[in-house]
Parts: C-alpha cells; sequence; structure tokens
C-alpha cells in the first residue's frame, strides 16, 4: 500500500468511526426520543420507527448509483449534508406529521452511507486486502455504535426534552463532519476505480448474487433474535435478572470488535467464505435450541444459557457477516463495487424491517418458538453450499485449493 493509499484509508476510517457515532446516538435515542421529547405514544413511536426502516430499503440503490456516475466523493459528501440535515430537522420536530417526515428522510440515505464508505475505504484493492480493510471498518463502526450510546444514556440520565434534541443535532454535527473529510478525498483515484453504473435491472439479473443476498437476510435474522428474542425472552419468561440484558449488547459488542480481523480470515476465497456462512447458520441454530432450555432450572441456569446462547449468536454473527461480504466481492463485476454493495446491504436491511416482528412474536410465545429459530438457522446452514457459483471470473485455486 503506498502512503497516498494508506492515508485515504485512515480519512475513510475516521470517517466510519463519526458515522457510526452518530447512528449510535440515534439507534440507542430514537424510541425515546419520540417519546420523550416529541410526546408520541407507544404505537405512533412503532409507525415512525417502521417507516424510517421501509424507507431505508428503498435509497440504497439510487444513492449508490447517483455516485458511481457523479463520483464517490461528491456523493458521500452530498449523503452526509443531507443526512446532517435530516437530523437536525429531526430534532427540532414536535408532532406526528413532523417525526414521519423527518424519519422517513433519515431511513431514506441511512443505508446509503456504508456501500459508499466500503467502496472508498477498498477502491483499489483486490479482494484478498478488501476483505482485511473491511473487517477493519467493521471494527471501527462496532465500536463507534457502542460509543455513541454513552451521550443517549447521559440524555436519559438528564431527563428532559432539550438533552434528548442535542444528542440527536450533536449526531447531526459527526455527519457535517465526516462531509469535510470526504471533502479531501481523492476524486480522480476514486473516480477511476469505478465504472459507469449497472442499472437497477442488471444487478438483479445476476441471480447468483441475489441469492447470496437473499441467503444473507435470512442468516442476519439471527442478529435481530440476539438483539430483540432474547432480551424479551430475559424480561418475560427466564428467572435471570434485568441486569443481564445490558450484557447482552456489551458482550456481543466485545466480541466483535475483538474477533472481526479473525472470523475474516480467508473468506476471500469462494469456499472459505460459504463455509463460515454456513457455521455461522449452524451457530445460530445451537443457540436457538439452547435458549428453548432455559425458565426450567432457576436463576444461574438461565444466567448460564443466556452467557451461551450470547457467545454463539455472536459467533453466528461474525461467521455470517465475514463470509457473505467476502462472497460477495467474487460475485462482483469490476468497478461496480457500489451499486452491488448497496443491493447486497439490502439484505440485512430486509431483515431489520421485517424481523422484530416475526422475532418478538416467537419469542413472546411458547418455549417451542424457540425450537423454530433452531430449524430455520440450521435449514438455512444446510442450504448455504447449495448457492450458485459466482458470474464474475473466479480464480481456480480459490475453489479447488482452500481447506474450510
Amino acid at each position: 500500500m503506498t502512503a497516498a493509499q494508506s492515508s485515504l484509508a485512515l480519512r475513510v476510517y475516521g470517517v466510519g468511526l463519526s458515522d457510526a457515532v452518530g447512528l449510535g446516538m440515534y439507534l440507542a435515542l430514537s424510541a425515546l426520543f419520540l417519546n420523550k421529547a416529541v410526546g408520541l405514544p407507544s404505537e405512533q413511536v412503532g409507525l415512525v420507527l417502521s417507516l424510517s426502516g421501509i424507507a431505508s430499503l428503498f435509497g440504497a440503490m439510487p444513492i449508490a448509483r447517483a455516485a458511481q456516475r457523479h463520483g464517490l466523493r461528491l456523493g458521500l459528501v452530498t449523503l452526509f449534508i443531507a443526512r446532517a440535515a435530516a437530523f437536525l430537522l429531526l430534532a427540532s420536530v414536535n408532532s406526528l406529521a413532523g417525526a414521519l417526515l423527518a424519519s422517513a428522510l433519515a431511513g431514506l440515505m441511512s443505508r446509503g452511507t456504508a456501500p459508499l464508505v466500503e467502496s472508498a475505504l477498498i477502491a483499489r484493492d483486490d479482494n484478498t486486502a478488501a476483505v482485511k480493510a473491511l473487517a477493519r471498518l467493521r471494527m471501527v463502526r462496532n465500536a463507534g455504535i457502542a460509543a455513541g450510546g454513552m451521550p443517549a444514556g447521559f440524555a436519559v440520565w438528564v431527563g428532559q426534552p432539550s438533552a434528548y434534541r442535542w444528542v440527536l443535532a450533536c449526531s447531526a454535527l459527526l455527519f457535517l463532519l465526516a462531509a469535510l473529510v470526504c471533502w479531501g478525498f481523492p476524486d480522480k483515484e476514486l473516480r477511476s476505480a469505478s465504472k459507469p453504473s449497472a442499472p437497477t435491472s442488471g444487478v438483479l439479473a445476476n441471480r447468483p448474487f441475489v441469492a447470496l443476498t437473499a441467503m444473507y437476510g435470512a442468516l442476519t435474522l439471527s442478529a435481530i433474535v440476539l438483539g430483540v428474542g432474547l432480551p424479551l425472552w430475559v424480561i418475560n419468561r427466564s428467572h435471570a435478572p434485568p441486569w443481564i440484558v445490558g450484557a447482552i449488547q456489551l458482550i456481543n459488542t466485545v466480541l466483535v470488535v475483538v474477533l472481526q480481523d479473525w472470523a475474516s480470515r480467508g473468506t476471500d476465497q469462494l469456499k472459505r467464505a460459504t463455509s463460515h456462512m454456513q457455521r455461522g447458520g449452524l451457530a445460530a441454530a445451537l443457540a436457538s435450541g439452547l435458549v428453548m432450555l432455559g425458565a426450567t432450572w432457576g436463576i444461574l441456569a438461565d444466567v448460564l444459557i443466556i452467557l451461551g446462547a450470547v457467545v454463539l449468536f455472536t459467533l453466528a454473527e461474525l461467521y455470517i457477516v465475514a463470509g457473505a461480504e467476502g462472497a460477495a466481492l467474487l460475485h462482483i463485476p469490476d468497478g461496480q463495487r457500489p451499486t452491488y454493495l448497496a443491493a447486497f446491504n439490502l439484505g440485512f436491511a430486509a431483515a431489520t424491517v421485517i424481523g422484530p416482528p416475526l422475532v418478538a412474536f416467537t419469542s413472546a410465545g411458547p418455549s417451542w418458538g424457540w425450537l423454530v429459530w433452531a430449524g430455520f438457522f440450521a435449514a438455512m446452514a444446510i442450504v448455504v453450499p447449495l448457492l450458485p457459483a459466482p458470474k464474475t471470473q473466479v480464480k481456480e485455486t480459490d475453489i479447488l485449493t482452500i481447506k474450510p
């Protein structure tokens, strides 16, 4: 890596961190902000957040295609300025109509950021270097999202509407800072790494890539089960103390940050990548089956079951994301990374929309609901090896000489 490439990579990591901290503030605060500061009842809070999630599905591809047409630097600068404006608008709303509008705008742009940042980071990298760089970016982003929860916690402690609004305003300032850093990116170098954007129909016609994206979305439901289903089960069904809900997020974040690089090793090779996805599905199945055994033997047993499930779900997350992202890079034609990465990220975006109600329903019901999830993830793990090979050129050594 040249000095110029190293300098660009450091700046992209800085942008990723700034974006992640701002996003972490929002994720930790959004529901409470709408309830405590805007004064919306719970059902209206759910409506606003659902609209934001649905809107996020429609923004990623047009944003990526526009950035590929006009340049990643201009695309990132414009996107971060627009996100800052949306968050400032959200911080000032006082009604359901205003909250719906601001949240929809924020959601519309939310899924467009990561593909552009990732594309800028790996603009000149081959797949091997790209896998390593993206793993480091995920570490930075996970740490940033966790750090963003601290200002949100302060706002909750203060308990005043103005505190919630100031935290969201600070997240907007972080997006403006990211825009300023992006303005210094080498526009010519980033443009030369991309070709004219593929039409959406062209991406959808790449059936192996679409199948991988769908599988990725299905497997990442394990993250929703961990983040939504397990806390609900702890509160409503288990004998474990409520404070362990906080430990779930802490343990998951620490393990993801520490083990991300390890989990990504070798996933620039197709067989290794799909093997990781399969292991992730099996780990999620084991975790779901383990939770089903809880609420039977008392407090200590439930605490141990919860901790074991968190570790298994986290391993599942690491394997699934690293494997699927490594495999996705092998499906992407030269010069088309922004558009294809945006399409790929829609797999997880869809999981975040349809997953929470499904997970909440099964975790609040009888314990056999966890068996349903165990069977689902096991079935996905069985199907993974049947995914079609990439349409793009893959080296023979990538297919034949990899040890799982």
